[in-house]
Formats: structure tokens, C-alpha cells, sequence
């Protein structure tokens, strides 16, 4: 296989992924150091991931405005959190600094929806459906151009059509030093970097239903994974239930009310059973799916009777309104796992910093409405600022690098037709088994995937099956309650 790689000038950071968590990674990291070196690759030239992907062109944010807003804030993140790990610390941190990054898009000229005196409108969060803490911007699109305008008047550059393969460490598991990146050719680029910050996004474009933006690739927690870092609540995917031919948002809650019906495998209306309209009572508080709480019963009903792919079929129960049946999906969504940070986004391997479903910690298996996007702003400004202050001397060139990067390349190779079938099949496999269902196979899954990964050889395809791993063990070892 040949292994030939160019390796660019080196950076002070280098910034994996342009979504919301990256941009304000790399506006950060040039602001805090003007003349630093900072560059984002990233996979297309235009938005890409999930950031920008929202089929409703529309994105909430969580700000707690005052002192007890934010200790409701955190009172409910807590209470959310388990079985997963939450880090108070960071909790508070979003909770305090979230409202700052708003005020920095409406600099931008972001599209906030307002009130008829001008101020942003205040909505109810999923989760947290008393509060009126969040508020709503539209025209993603715009939002990337502004975020990309603000980061490349700071002299960041951007590297388009680069997407990463791995990072490259002084020694296994040791210090990151840069990273190994790939083109739209499949050719191999090495990027020396003091410091690298992962904000690939989460796993969800792995799934064969998802609701992923264009680029996303799935293998941001496998690299990470791969690298070392600690991780956490990787097993946490939220997942929302939307129609398989426009992606858009379908209120499984219509089932309650006896709005919608679902049907079986024959075609035949299938009532809800009282038991579980009882413990769904509090289903329409929340958008996703919540990990161990009660009203998750709607969603498993609804599961039981869909296909192996997790599509089920439903029709309004109105004669008046006479429609034809619709497929809907459980789709996966953003992550609540990733590396583990601190809170100025460092992981436990040093020069390596993560934001964005990249990171966790700010909140456990379930998050509030909003509080993703705050998180993005919040820990990537923090992870670029400390990113571009740390005072590290790595092999950034010479002799040292090239070793390092030898070592890191020689653990992969390139073969485009194995990673298609593998990305197939990792799709299937996780669609089939990996959805949140009552009883759901997730040993097999595991099995499945550990054989798989022993065999693969292509960087990328070995990278979303790391991820695919990291999913399915930390769900294995977290059994979904009855």
C-alpha cells in the first residue's frame, strides 16, 4: 500500500470539524492569541455536520439569564444525567457562560426570533418544559457564513476537502502533535499541530436513519477513542422520531390521544395499550427519547411494532382526515458522549482538546433542550482560547514528527472499496441492533463489530467502527430498565 503523505507547515492549533463547536474553537484560539497559527479542516467548503443540518433551519439555545436560573439550570441537568456522567463543574460553567455566546451571535447578525419589542423570543426547553430560558435562531446557513466571516477575519485558515483519519502522538497514547487527514482524492496529509481540537461530531451518520449532516463522517469518537482519551457516555444518542422520506420531526405523542394509529405487520390499526398511555404521560414534555425515564414506553411500544430497520407505519385515525398511511423512523441524533474534559476542553491526552459532541461531561445520558448548542459555543471558545495559550514545545517538524507520523501510518491503509462495504454493513448492523429498543441485542452487536474491526484495514472504516464500538459497549454495560 503505498503511504506516500505530504505534510504541511505546521500549526500552533488545528481545529477537526467547522460546526458550530469548531468555528468558535478557531475564533477563540485567534482571538485569544492574535498571530497564532490556526487552521480548521474541515469537509467541505460550505456547512457541513450537524451543526447546519436541522431540516427546519433552525437551532434552540439554552441562556440562563440570572443566578436562579442558572441553579435551575443545573438542578435539572443533574437530575437528567443518570445513568451517565455528569461533571458538575462543567455544568455550571455552561450554565454561567452561555448567555455571553448568545450575545455574541446577535453581533453577527444572527436571525434570533423575537418578541414584538424586539428581544429574543423565550421558549420551553425539552426536559425542562416550565422554563422559559431558551431561545430559537434560523437561517443556519447564514450562521455558518457569519461564525467562518468572524473566525477568517482573524487570519484563521481553512483547510476544505480535508477530513481526519487520526491523530499523531509522540508515542502510543502520548502527547498529540498533530493529525493525519485525508482529501477528496483519498490522498493522506499530515498536519503538525501544538495543539489539536477534535470537534468531528458524534456517531449518528453511522446509523443507516439519521438525522447527520453532509460531511459528517461518524469517526470523530473513535479517533479519539483510539488516541487514548478517556471517554464517557458514548452508549447516549438522542434519538427523534421523524418521517423517512423528509427527516422531518413526526410527534410520536400523537399516539397518546388516539390522533395517530400505528399498524402492524398485516396492516391492522393497533391500539395503545392503557399501560403504557399511563406511563407516557409526561412524553410530549420532550422531543427525544429520554434514557431511563418513564415515558421511554411510548417509544418502545412504537418500536415493538415497527421492522427490523426501526420503521414503523402509522395513520391518522380521523375519518374526516383521510390520508394515506406514512413511515416513520427513530432516528439517531446528536451525542451526549465523547472525550472527557475539563473546563477549558483538554481531554487526559495531553495537546488533544475536544468540543462539541466530541466532548461530555456538561451533561449524562439526557441533555435539556438548547444546552448542545450552548455547550459548542461554550467549551469551544474555552478549548480554543487554552489551546492557543498552552505553552508546549513538540516535534511539530523534523526527524521526531516524521517518526511519530511513520508510527501513526503505519497502523492503517487505504482501500475505498473496503470501506464502503464496511460502511454498509456498519450501518445495518447498527440500525438492527443498536436502536433503543425494551430488550435490544447490543452483545451481539458488540460481537459483531469486534469482528469486523479485526479485520478492517482502511483508516476511515476502522475509525467508524471504533466509534460504532464505543456505542455499543457503554450501551451493553447500561441495560435499559423496564
Amino acid at each position: 500500500m503505498d503511504h506516500a503523505i505530504r505534510t504541511l507547515p505546521p500549526l500552533d492549533v488545528l481545529v477537526l470539524g467547522a460546526g458550530l463547536a469548531g468555528l468558535r474553537a478557531a475564533w477563540g484560539a485567534a482571538e485569544a492569541r492574535p498571530g497564532a497559527r490556526v487552521a480548521i479542516a474541515m469537509p467541505l467548503a460550505g456547512p457541513s455536520g450537524s451543526s447546519f443540518a436541522n431540516p427546519h433551519d433552525r437551532l434552540g439555545l439554552h441562556i440562563p439569564a440570572d443566578d436562579a436560573a442558572r441553579e435551575a439550570f443545573c438542578a435539572e441537568a443533574a437530575a437528567l444525567a443518570p445513568p451517565g456522567l455528569i461533571l458538575p463543574e462543567l455544568v455550571r460553567v455552561l450554565a454561567q457562560e452561555a448567555q455571553a455566546r448568545g450575545r455574541e451571535l446577535e453581533t453577527l447578525g444572527v436571525d434570533f426570533l423575537r418578541t414584538e419589542t424586539g428581544a429574543p423570543r423565550l421558549y420551553p426547553s425539552c426536559f425542562s418544559p416550565a422554563s422559559r430560558r431558551a431561545v430559537v435562531f434560523r437561517n443556519l446557513g447564514a450562521v455558518f457564513t457569519a461564525m467562518r466571516g468572524k473566525a477568517t477575519g482573524q487570519g484563521v485558515r481553512l483547510l476544505p476537502g480535508l477530513t481526519a483519519v487520526a491523530v499523531v502522538q509522540e508515542w502510543e497514547n502520548g502527547p498529540v502533535i498533530g493529525a493525519l487527514l485525508e482529501d477528496a482524492a483519498g490522498r493522506w496529509i499530515a498536519q503538525p499541530a501544538r495543539s489539536v481540537i477534535a470537534a468531528m461530531g458524534g456517531p449518528a451518520s453511522l446509523f443507516l436513519h439519521h438525522q447527520a449532516g453532509r460531511g459528517a463522517t461518524g469517526c470523530g469518537h473513535g479517533i479519539l477513542g483510539a488516541a487514548g482519551a478517556a471517554m464517557a457516555n458514548t452508549g447516549y444518542l438522542q434519538w427523534m422520531w421523524a418521517g423517512t422520506d423528509s427527516k422531518r420531526f413526526w410527534p410520536v405523542w400523537s399516539l397518546l390521544d388516539g390522533a395517530t394509529l400505528p399498524l402492524d405487520a398485516l396492516g391492522r390499526p393497533v391500539p395503545l395499550p392503557e399501560a403504557v398511555r399511563a406511563r407516557a404521560a409526561g412524553r410530549p414534555d420532550h422531543c427525544p427519547l429520554g434514557h431511563g425515564l418513564a415515558d421511554a414506553a411510548l417509544d418502545h411500544f412504537l418500536l415493538e411494532l415497527a421492522d427490523r430497520d426501526g420503521v414503523a407505519t402509522v395513520v391518522a385515525s380521523d375519518p374526516s382526515r383521510p390520508e394515506a398511511p406514512h413511515t416513520v423512523a427513530l432516528m439517531a441524533h446528536a451525542s451526549n458522549g465523547g472525550a472527557v474534559i475539563d473546563p477549558d476542553g483538554r481531554t487526559s491526552i495531553p495537546g488533544l482538546y475536544a468540543a462539541g459532541e466530541c466532548a461530555t461531561g456538561m451533561h449524562g445520558a439526557n441533555r435539556i433542550g438548547g444546552a448542545m448548542v450552548a455547550a459548542c459555543l461554550v467549551f469551544g471558545a474555552r478549548a480554543g482560547r487554552a489551546a492557543v495559550l498552552a505553552t508546549r514545545e513538540r516535534p511539530t517538524t523534523g526527524r521526531e514528527f516524521d517518526r511519530a507520523l511513520a508510527a501513526c501510518a503505519s497502523r492503517f491503509g487505504r482501500d475505498p472499496k473496503e470501506r464502503g462495504t464496511a460502511q454498509a454493513a456498519l450501518a445495518r448492523a447498527l440500525q438492527r441492533h443498536g436502536l433503543p429498543r425494551q430488550t435490544p441485542d447490543t452483545a451481539a452487536l458488540v460481537r459483531l463489530l469486534a469482528s469486523c474491526r479485526q479485520t478492517v484495514v482502511d483508516a476511515v472504516a476502522a475509525a467508524q467502527i471504533d466509534s460504532a464500538l464505543l456505542f455499543a459497549r457503554e450501551t451493553a454495560r447500561h441495560p435499559r430498565k423496564a
